[in-house]
C-alpha cells in the first residue's frame, strides 16, 4: 500500500499517544509507511515526542487557527486530517471545503452535528421526546439555580450541573443532600466532583459580581453504572459500536475500563449517532438511571480511551482512517469482557532528541 502522511490536531491532549500507536500498529499490519505530523497549542505538548513531525499552532477560537492549519497542510501534504479538541473541531469542520480543495479528507462530521452533539441545551431538547435524556432543566443566574435544583427534588434527591457548553469536567458538580463540606474534605478524593450547595450559591454570587453566570444544564443524578461508547459510521450509518464501563475514572479519564456488549445501550447509541448525522469516530456517554441508560455526553470525534477497543481486536482509529481515505473495511470482531488498564509511561528529551526507557517486562 501507498506511504501516507496524517496530519491530527491535539498532540497534548490525553489520549493522543493511545490514538498515534493504534494508527502505527494498523499502518504496519497494513504494510503501509504512515507519517504522522501533530499540532497543538502547547510547544511542549508531549505527543510531539510520538510523531515525526510537531507544529504549534493558535488556540482552535482564534482567527489564526485555521490558516495555520492550511498553511501546515500546503507544506506537509496530508491525506487526511483528525482532531480530537473539542473547541477545534467546529472551526475544522466549518472550514472543510478549504481542505478538500488541497486533496485533504476531513475525518470530522458536518458542522451541524458537531454543533447540536457539544450543546447540551441543544442536544438534550434535540433528543427529549427519544426518551433517553435525564430530567433536565436550565438556570441562567444564582436565583434561577437555587429555584430549578429544588424543581428538581434537591435536597431530598442529588441533582448534578454543567455549563451547557464546556468540554471535559469543568464546571460539572453534584450537589449531594446529606453532605456537608467537612464530608466532602475527609471523605471525598480530591478530584470529587460532591459539592456542597451552600459552597456553590456564594461562588455564583459572587462571580456575578463580575460577570454573568454561564447557561447552566441542571439534571437529576443518575447513580448507575456509566459506559463510553465508541462508535465508528461511515456515511451515517454504524459499522461497529462498541460500550465500554468507566470502571474507574481520573479527572474525567477512564484508567479502567472493561468491554461489554450491552444491546441496549449499543441501540441507544446508534439512536444518537444516525440522528445526529455523525461520521468517522465519535463517542457518547451513558449513564443508568432508575429507567434505564441516559444521555450524558456526546462527542463527535476519537475519545481518549479509543484505545481501549484496540486491545479487543478493533483498530477503531486505524479504521476511521481507512474510511476516510475511501478504502473498504470490513466490521471487526469484538472479544468483549476485554479489561484495559492504564499506568503512566515516561518520555525523556534533551531539546535534540526523545528516548523511552523499554525494559524487558517479566513476571
Amino acid at each position: 500500500m501507498e506511504n501516507l502522511t496524517v496530519l491530527c490536531t491535539g498532540a497534548g491532549a490525553p489520549g493522543a499517544y493511545g490514538i498515534i500507536k493504534s494508527w502505527r500498529l494498523g499502518a504496519r499490519q497494513d504494510g503501509r509507511k504512515l507519517k504522522i505530523i501533530t499540532a497543538d497549542m502547547n510547544p511542549d505538548a508531549y505527543g510531539f515526542h510520538f510523531a515525526d513531525k510537531g507544529y504549534t499552532v493558535p488556540p482552535g477560537d482564534s482567527p489564526d487557527f485555521i490558516p495555520k492549519i492550511l498553511e501546515i497542510c500546503r507544506k506537509e501534504k496530508p491525506a487526511v486530517l483528525f482532531s480530537w479538541v473539542d473547541p477545534e473541531l467546529l472551526p475544522i469542520s466549518r472550514a472543510k471545503s478549504k481542505f478538500e480543495a488541497l486533496g485533504i479528507k476531513v475525518a470530522l462530521a458536518d458542522p451541524q452535528a458537531i454543533e447540536t452533539g457539544q450543546n447540551k441545551r441543544r442536544c438534550y431538547e434535540f433528543f427529549k421526546n427519544d426518551g433517553i435524556t435525564p430530567e433536565f432543566m436550565f438556570a441562567k443566574s444564582s436565583s434561577e439555580f437555587e429555584k430549578v435544583v429544588k424543581e428538581l427534588g434537591f435536597p431530598k434527591k442529588p441533582v448534578c450541573f454543567k455549563p451547557s457548553v464546556s468540554y471535559g469536567m469543568r464546571g460539572f458538580r453534584i450537589l449531594k443532600p446529606s453532605a456537608s463540606r467537612g464530608q466532602i474534605l475527609f471523605k471525598e478524593k480530591p478530584d470529587s466532583a460532591f459539592a456542597d450547595f451552600d459552597d456553590i450559591m456564594a461562588i455564583f454570587r459572587e462571580y456575578e459580581k463580575e460577570s454573568s453566570l454561564p447557561e447552566l444544564i441542571v439534571m437529576e443524578y443518575l447513580g448507575g453504572k456509566e459506559y463510553t461508547v465508541d462508535l465508528l459510521m461511515e456515511k451515517g450509518k454504524p459499522v461497529v459500536t462498541i460500550p465500554r464501563v468507566r470502571v474507574i475514572t481520573k479527572g474525567g479519564i477512564s484508567t479502567t475500563a472493561i468491554l461489554e456488549k450491552n444491546v441496549e445501550v449499543i441501540q441507544k447509541a446508534e439512536l444518537v449517532a444516525k440522528k445526529l448525522g455523525l461520521d468517522f469516530n465519535a463517542n457518547i456517554q451513558f449513564k443508568y438511571g432508575k429507567s434505564g441508560p441516559k444521555l450524558i455526553e456526546v462527542q463527535p470525534r476519537l475519545a481518549g480511551t479509543t484505545v481501549a477497543c484496540v486491545g479487543a481486536g478493533a483498530n477503531l482509529p486505524y479504521l476511521g482512517l481507512k474510511i476516510a481515505l475511501g478504502e473498504k473495511i470490513q466490521a471487526p470482531q469484538v472479544k468483549w469482557g476485554t479489561v484495559m488498564k492504564r499506568y503512566w509511561e515516561e518520555v525523556y528529551t534533551d531539546g535534540k532528541e526523545s528516548w523511552f526507557l523499554k525494559p524487558e517486562l517479566s513476571r
